[in-house]
């Protein structure tokens, strides 16, 4: 049932309120902190019918932080957290 929600946007341009009603149950926000003199805040993403998805193996992703500009003002760094 997932799959078959998510190939219906794979070629979206933009977020929707009705693609997140369809693909995300819940999206936990935590209290934001200061780390090395930058403020980073973790989110934790429910979709429906998968849950949270962990990434287990942190050494297969890309070594450099991925930075997108989402609005004026806004940034948000993806980055690998040390375990």
């Amino acid at each position: 049932m997932f799959l078959v929600s998510v190939r219906k946007y794979t070629r979206a341009r933009k977020l929707t309120p009705r693609m997140l009603n369809e693909l995300i149950d819940k999206i936990e926000v935590y209290q934001a902190e200061k780390i090395d003199g930058k403020k980073v805040q973790r989110l934790k993403i429910h979709y429906n019918c998968i849950g949270a998805i962990e990434i287990p193996d942190l050494s297969k992703l890309p070594e450099n932080n991925v930075s997108v500009h989402t609005r004026q003002g806004v940034d948000v760094e993806y980055a690998a957290l040390a375990v």
